[in-house]
Protein backbone atom coordinates (compact mmCIF):
# COMPACT_ATOMS: atom_id res chain seq x y z
CA UNK A 1 0.00 0.00 0.00
CA UNK A 2 1.04 3.37 -0.64
CA UNK A 3 1.17 5.74 2.70
CA UNK A 4 -0.61 9.59 2.41
CA UNK A 5 -0.37 11.73 4.54
CA UNK A 6 -2.88 14.24 5.81
CA UNK A 7 -2.63 17.44 3.54
CA UNK A 8 -5.64 19.66 5.05
CA UNK A 9 -7.41 19.76 8.47
CA UNK A 10 -10.60 21.03 8.56
CA UNK A 11 -11.78 21.18 12.47
CA UNK A 12 -12.22 17.26 12.69
CA UNK A 13 -12.02 16.82 9.28
CA UNK A 14 -8.95 15.43 7.47
CA UNK A 15 -8.64 15.31 3.52
CA UNK A 16 -6.33 12.72 2.32
CA UNK A 17 -5.15 13.82 -0.79
CA UNK A 18 -1.59 13.74 -1.56
CA UNK A 19 -0.12 17.46 -0.89
CA UNK A 20 3.15 18.20 -3.84
CA UNK A 21 4.63 19.10 -1.12
CA UNK A 22 5.45 15.31 0.56
CA UNK A 23 4.29 13.16 -2.91
CA UNK A 24 3.63 9.77 -1.75
CA UNK A 25 5.89 6.80 -3.44
CA UNK A 26 5.29 3.23 -3.52
CA UNK A 27 6.72 1.46 -0.75
CA UNK A 28 9.59 -0.52 -1.69
CA UNK A 29 8.16 -4.07 -1.16
CA UNK A 30 5.93 -2.68 -4.56
CA UNK A 31 8.56 -1.09 -6.27
CA UNK A 32 10.72 -4.60 -5.93
CA UNK A 33 8.18 -6.92 -6.77
CA UNK A 34 6.95 -6.09 -10.07
CA UNK A 35 4.16 -5.98 -11.99
CA UNK A 36 2.50 -9.21 -13.74
CA UNK A 37 1.09 -9.75 -16.93
CA UNK A 38 -1.75 -11.60 -16.80
CA UNK A 39 -4.71 -13.44 -19.36
CA UNK A 40 -8.50 -12.87 -19.44
CA UNK A 41 -11.02 -13.35 -22.18
CA UNK A 42 -14.12 -10.99 -22.64
CA UNK A 43 -17.13 -11.66 -24.25
CA UNK A 44 -17.64 -9.87 -27.75
CA UNK A 45 -21.02 -9.01 -29.26
CA UNK A 46 -18.73 -7.28 -32.44
CA UNK A 47 -16.82 -10.69 -33.17
CA UNK A 48 -19.86 -12.81 -31.66
CA UNK A 49 -17.13 -15.38 -29.53
CA UNK A 50 -14.92 -14.42 -26.55
CA UNK A 51 -11.76 -12.36 -27.24
CA UNK A 52 -8.57 -13.32 -25.56
CA UNK A 53 -6.84 -10.28 -23.55
CA UNK A 54 -3.45 -9.80 -22.01
CA UNK A 55 -3.25 -7.39 -19.38
CA UNK A 56 0.15 -5.69 -17.41
CA UNK A 57 -0.91 -5.19 -13.33
CA UNK A 58 1.14 -3.00 -11.64
CA UNK A 59 3.32 -3.90 -8.67
CA UNK A 60 0.44 -4.69 -5.72
CA UNK A 61 -2.34 -4.25 -7.85
CA UNK A 62 -5.45 -5.78 -5.34
CA UNK A 63 -9.27 -5.40 -6.37
CA UNK A 64 -9.64 -2.91 -3.84
CA UNK A 65 -7.23 -0.40 -5.07
CA UNK A 66 -8.45 2.92 -6.02
CA UNK A 67 -9.44 3.00 -10.45
CA UNK A 68 -6.05 3.32 -11.85
CA UNK A 69 -4.82 5.37 -15.15
CA UNK A 70 -5.39 2.75 -17.98
CA UNK A 71 -3.84 2.04 -21.14
CA UNK A 72 -5.13 0.41 -24.05
CA UNK A 73 -2.57 -0.85 -26.55
CA UNK A 74 -3.77 -2.28 -30.34
CA UNK A 75 -1.16 -5.06 -31.81
CA UNK A 76 -0.19 -5.35 -35.42
CA UNK A 77 -1.63 -6.83 -38.23
CA UNK A 78 -1.28 -10.57 -38.46
CA UNK A 79 -0.45 -10.63 -34.80
CA UNK A 80 -2.59 -10.98 -31.54
CA UNK A 81 -2.74 -10.18 -27.81
CA UNK A 82 0.82 -11.51 -27.65
CA UNK A 83 2.60 -8.84 -29.72
CA UNK A 84 3.56 -6.24 -26.79
CA UNK A 85 3.96 -8.48 -24.20
CA UNK A 86 6.63 -10.22 -26.68
CA UNK A 87 8.21 -6.23 -26.74
CA UNK A 88 9.47 -5.88 -23.23
CA UNK A 89 6.49 -4.58 -21.91
CA UNK A 90 6.04 -5.73 -18.36
CA UNK A 91 10.17 -5.02 -18.10
CA UNK A 92 9.28 -1.68 -19.57
CA UNK A 93 6.17 -0.86 -17.07
CA UNK A 94 8.25 -1.78 -14.29
CA UNK A 95 10.72 0.77 -14.93
CA UNK A 96 8.70 3.65 -15.76
CA UNK A 97 6.34 2.73 -12.52
CA UNK A 98 9.40 2.20 -10.91
CA UNK A 99 10.73 5.55 -11.42
CA UNK A 100 7.90 7.78 -11.41
CA UNK A 101 6.32 5.67 -8.80
CA UNK A 102 2.62 6.46 -9.94
CA UNK A 103 0.87 2.74 -11.04
CA UNK A 104 -0.73 2.11 -14.43
CA UNK A 105 -2.70 -0.38 -15.89
CA UNK A 106 -2.01 -1.80 -19.64
CA UNK A 107 -4.35 -3.45 -21.64
CA UNK A 108 -3.72 -5.47 -24.96
CA UNK A 109 -6.07 -6.91 -26.56
CA UNK A 110 -6.81 -9.70 -29.49
CA UNK A 111 -8.71 -9.77 -32.17
CA UNK A 112 -8.13 -10.42 -35.81
CA UNK A 113 -8.25 -7.21 -38.30
CA UNK A 114 -11.19 -7.93 -40.80
CA UNK A 115 -13.13 -5.94 -43.28
CA UNK A 116 -16.46 -7.54 -41.57
CA UNK A 117 -15.40 -6.68 -38.20
CA UNK A 118 -15.30 -2.88 -37.06
CA UNK A 119 -12.07 -3.43 -34.58
CA UNK A 120 -12.79 0.17 -33.53
CA UNK A 121 -16.61 -0.75 -32.29
CA UNK A 122 -14.93 -3.40 -30.41
CA UNK A 123 -13.03 -1.22 -28.67
CA UNK A 124 -15.44 1.12 -27.89
CA UNK A 125 -18.49 -0.78 -26.96
CA UNK A 126 -17.18 -4.45 -25.51
CA UNK A 127 -13.07 -4.08 -24.88
CA UNK A 128 -13.06 -0.98 -22.39
CA UNK A 129 -16.68 -1.93 -21.09
CA UNK A 130 -15.64 -5.38 -19.99
CA UNK A 131 -11.75 -4.15 -18.81
CA UNK A 132 -13.63 -1.43 -16.56
CA UNK A 133 -16.35 -3.46 -15.35
CA UNK A 134 -13.31 -6.31 -13.96
CA UNK A 135 -10.41 -4.27 -13.07
CA UNK A 136 -9.72 -1.21 -10.71
CA UNK A 137 -9.29 1.40 -14.09
CA UNK A 138 -10.28 4.70 -14.40
CA UNK A 139 -13.05 5.70 -16.26
CA UNK A 140 -12.19 9.12 -16.45
CA UNK A 141 -10.76 10.41 -20.11
CA UNK A 142 -8.14 12.18 -19.07
CA UNK A 143 -6.57 8.96 -17.33
CA UNK A 144 -7.39 6.86 -20.21
CA UNK A 145 -5.05 6.28 -23.56
CA UNK A 146 -4.65 4.51 -26.44
CA UNK A 147 -1.88 3.19 -29.18
CA UNK A 148 -0.70 0.70 -31.32
CA UNK A 149 1.70 -0.68 -33.47
CA UNK A 150 1.03 -0.56 -37.75
CA UNK A 151 -2.37 -1.41 -38.00
CA UNK A 152 -3.46 -1.02 -34.39
CA UNK A 153 -1.80 2.61 -34.97
CA UNK A 154 -4.33 3.31 -37.22
CA UNK A 155 -7.51 2.22 -34.99
CA UNK A 156 -5.85 3.87 -32.29
CA UNK A 157 -5.58 6.81 -34.35
CA UNK A 158 -8.92 6.87 -35.94
CA UNK A 159 -10.50 6.12 -32.64
CA UNK A 160 -8.91 9.09 -31.01
CA UNK A 161 -9.61 11.67 -33.35
CA UNK A 162 -13.07 10.34 -33.74
CA UNK A 163 -13.72 10.09 -29.95
CA UNK A 164 -11.11 13.11 -28.44
CA UNK A 165 -13.46 13.34 -25.53
CA UNK A 166 -12.52 9.75 -24.76
CA UNK A 167 -8.67 9.90 -24.76
CA UNK A 168 -6.06 11.96 -22.77
CA UNK A 169 -3.45 10.82 -25.57
CA UNK A 170 -3.01 8.50 -28.42
CA UNK A 171 0.18 7.05 -30.28
CA UNK A 172 0.84 5.44 -33.50
CA UNK A 173 4.16 3.87 -33.57
CA UNK A 174 4.94 3.06 -37.06
CA UNK A 175 1.42 3.83 -38.08
CA UNK A 176 -0.49 2.80 -40.99
CA UNK A 177 -2.51 6.48 -41.66
CA UNK A 178 -4.41 5.74 -44.82
CA UNK A 179 -6.26 3.18 -46.21
CA UNK A 180 -7.68 5.66 -48.55
CA UNK A 181 -10.88 5.66 -46.70
CA UNK A 182 -12.81 9.01 -45.30
CA UNK A 183 -12.18 7.99 -41.56
CA UNK A 184 -8.94 7.37 -41.83
CA UNK A 185 -5.98 9.17 -39.55
CA UNK A 186 -4.77 11.22 -42.18
CA UNK A 187 -8.24 11.98 -43.04
CA UNK A 188 -9.38 12.60 -39.99
CA UNK A 189 -6.81 15.00 -38.97
CA UNK A 190 -7.61 17.40 -41.43
CA UNK A 191 -10.87 18.16 -40.37
CA UNK A 192 -12.16 16.48 -36.86
CA UNK A 193 -13.02 18.58 -34.04
CA UNK A 194 -11.39 19.16 -30.88
CA UNK A 195 -7.85 17.34 -31.42
CA UNK A 196 -6.80 19.66 -29.43
CA UNK A 197 -7.59 17.74 -26.05
CA UNK A 198 -5.53 15.32 -27.22
CA UNK A 199 -1.58 14.46 -26.73
CA UNK A 200 -0.36 13.00 -29.86
CA UNK A 201 2.84 10.25 -30.11
CA UNK A 202 4.25 9.17 -33.65
CA UNK A 203 7.52 7.95 -34.66
CA UNK A 204 8.94 5.40 -36.88
CA UNK A 205 12.34 3.93 -38.11
CA UNK A 206 14.10 5.77 -40.76
CA UNK A 207 13.94 2.25 -42.75
CA UNK A 208 10.58 2.07 -42.38
CA UNK A 209 8.34 2.37 -45.11
CA UNK A 210 5.79 3.75 -43.41
CA UNK A 211 7.76 6.60 -42.09
CA UNK A 212 6.63 9.30 -45.31
CA UNK A 213 3.01 8.30 -43.99
CA UNK A 214 3.25 9.14 -40.29
CA UNK A 215 5.37 12.61 -40.97
CA UNK A 216 2.70 14.01 -43.17
CA UNK A 217 -0.12 13.12 -40.03
CA UNK A 218 2.56 14.80 -37.97
CA UNK A 219 2.50 17.37 -40.23
CA UNK A 220 -1.09 18.20 -40.66
CA UNK A 221 -1.70 18.14 -37.00
CA UNK A 222 1.37 20.48 -36.07
CA UNK A 223 -0.52 22.67 -38.64
CA UNK A 224 -3.75 22.58 -36.25
CA UNK A 225 -1.48 23.35 -33.24
CA UNK A 226 -1.77 20.08 -31.89
CA UNK A 227 0.29 18.91 -29.56
CA UNK A 228 2.37 16.35 -31.52
CA UNK A 229 5.20 14.22 -30.78
CA UNK A 230 7.32 12.51 -33.98
CA UNK A 231 10.40 11.05 -33.99
CA UNK A 232 12.46 8.70 -36.85
CA UNK A 233 15.30 6.68 -34.76
CA UNK A 234 17.00 3.99 -36.66
CA UNK A 235 15.05 1.11 -37.77
CA UNK A 236 13.06 -0.73 -39.39
CA UNK A 237 9.02 -2.09 -39.32
CA UNK A 238 9.98 -4.94 -37.07
CA UNK A 239 9.69 -6.27 -33.61
CA UNK A 240 13.33 -4.84 -32.50
CA UNK A 241 12.76 -1.45 -33.42
CA UNK A 242 9.57 -1.34 -31.90
CA UNK A 243 11.20 -3.21 -28.06
CA UNK A 244 13.79 -0.85 -28.22
CA UNK A 245 11.32 1.76 -27.58
CA UNK A 246 8.48 0.18 -25.45
CA UNK A 247 9.89 2.18 -21.99
CA UNK A 248 10.12 5.16 -24.49
CA UNK A 249 6.48 4.89 -25.64
CA UNK A 250 5.50 3.73 -21.70
CA UNK A 251 6.70 7.32 -20.61
CA UNK A 252 4.71 9.18 -22.48
CA UNK A 253 1.54 7.30 -21.89
CA UNK A 254 2.30 7.38 -18.06
CA UNK A 255 2.96 10.93 -18.32
CA UNK A 256 -0.26 11.93 -20.32
CA UNK A 257 -2.65 10.31 -17.76
CA UNK A 258 -1.22 10.15 -14.62
CA UNK A 259 -0.54 14.29 -14.69
CA UNK A 260 -4.31 14.95 -15.14
CA UNK A 261 -7.22 15.02 -13.44
CA UNK A 262 -5.64 13.30 -10.36
CA UNK A 263 -7.39 15.04 -7.25
CA UNK A 264 -10.91 14.79 -9.54
CA UNK A 265 -10.18 10.64 -10.08
CA UNK A 266 -9.36 10.41 -6.45
CA UNK A 267 -12.58 12.44 -4.93
CA UNK A 268 -14.95 10.80 -7.69
CA UNK A 269 -13.91 7.31 -6.53
CA UNK A 270 -16.84 6.05 -4.13
CA UNK A 271 -14.66 5.66 -0.81
CA UNK A 272 -14.07 9.69 -0.15
CA UNK A 273 -11.67 8.84 2.64
CA UNK A 274 -13.20 11.56 5.01
CA UNK A 275 -12.11 10.83 8.97
CA UNK A 276 -13.22 12.65 11.89
CA UNK A 277 -9.89 12.76 14.00
CA UNK A 278 -8.63 14.90 16.33
CA UNK A 279 -6.77 17.86 14.37
CA UNK A 280 -4.06 17.43 16.97
CA UNK A 281 -3.62 13.26 16.14
CA UNK A 282 -0.32 12.83 14.22
CA UNK A 283 -2.00 10.92 11.27
CA UNK A 284 -1.55 8.65 8.28
CA UNK A 285 -4.02 6.68 6.08
CA UNK A 286 -3.35 3.71 3.68
CA UNK A 287 -4.45 4.22 0.20
CA UNK A 288 -3.94 3.09 -3.16
CA UNK A 289 -3.53 6.08 -5.50
CA UNK A 290 -0.97 8.53 -5.61
CA UNK A 291 -1.31 11.87 -7.53
CA UNK A 292 1.99 12.38 -9.44
CA UNK A 293 4.28 15.41 -8.14
CA UNK A 294 3.06 18.91 -10.57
Amino acid sequence: MVIVTACAVLTWIVLTVTCPAQASTLPMTCANEGGQVVSDTIPSRIYGAAMAVTLYLPPCYTPRMIHLPVIYLLHGANTDQTQWPDLNLRTSADKVISRTRTPFVVVMPGGEYRYDVDYGAFVLDDLIPAVESRYNVSTNPNQRAIGGISMGGYYALRLAFQHPEMFAAVGGHSPVVTLGGVDDPLDLARRANELGRLRVWLDAGDQDPLRAGAADLAAMLQARSVAVTFSVNPGAHDRPYWRAHSEEYLDFYANAITTTACLANFMANEQRWLYMVSPMWPFELSTDYVCPQP
